[in-house]
């Protein structure tokens, strides 16, 4: 839990979620397990980028592009599939006796020492999208085929110095084009505000359903067995 606990304080110093979201989400794991970065994201608490930039940013750990260049079938093999897709990380290069590991979260201890212990080499974590990760699994290793949109991560590389890389949103792109990225959001239609208002409740409502797990107020059991009986308009 420690691990979660680090998440969850990095991200409420940046100001992106409060107590009561990262309570929210540490009830959620508690009952229905996950990783915490994760978690937040579904739950819809921050975007992947945001937590991505704050890991970025607050641990100094570089993202890596999974896609261009193709990752070597030599370094794929240093990982197996099954292990790949349990730790849900990615193995990108070998040098000098390391493994560079792309995570979404860079923090899992447990993954890190599992991928260690499995390839017997050191391992440097990196950055990458949990949806970059999913994708790049299920090219290198399911073959299947990948269709991404530049634009789809909205992490791009600025040339600092040798070694260093720029973090940059892209709300920050927005504004470098001379837009406001806070005018766009005063431009919804009626059809966004409503996906908006129910995508809110069904986030108060995940937090509700996991409080009510913990306080023993209802079983996982029981939940199960009343939205299959709503399904099946028993």
């Amino acid at each position: 839990m420690a691990e979660a606990k680090k998440i969850g304080e990095l991200l409420k110093e940046a100001g992106l979620i409060d107590d009561f979201q990262i309570q929210s989400a540490l009830s959620h794991q508690r009952n229905w397990g996950g990783k915490m970065g994760a978690i937040l994201i579904e739950m819809e608490f921050i975007r992947e980028e945001d937590l991505a930039r704050v890991i970025a940013e607050k641990l100094h750990i570089p993202y890596i592009n999974l896609f261009e260049p193709e990752i070597p079938e030599a370094v794929l093999k240093t990982v197996k599939a099954d292990v790949a897709k349990k730790y849900h990380v990615v193995p990108v290069k070998k040098e000098a006796g390391a493994l560079i590991l792309a995570m979404m979260d860079p923090l899992d201890i447990e993954a890190i020492d599992g991928i260690r212990f499995a390839t017997g080499l050191n391992i440097k974590p990196s950055l990458a999208l949990d949806s970059e990760i999913r994708d790049a699994i299920k090219k290198y290793y399911d073959h299947e085929e990948v269709v991404r949109k530049q634009t789809k991560t909205l992490f791009h590389q600025k040339t600092l110095s040798p070694g260093k890389m720029e973090i940059i949103r892209g709300s920050d792109l927005i504004a470098e084009k001379g837009g406001e990225p806070e005018a766009a959001s005063q431009h919804l239609s009626k059809d966004d505000s409503e996906l908006q208002t129910l995508m809110d409740a069904r986030v108060r409502l995940d937090a509700l359903v996991s409080v009510l797990i913990e306080k023993k107020m209802i079983t996982r059991e029981e939940l199960t067995s009343m939205i299959y009986q709503k399904k099946m308009g028993l």
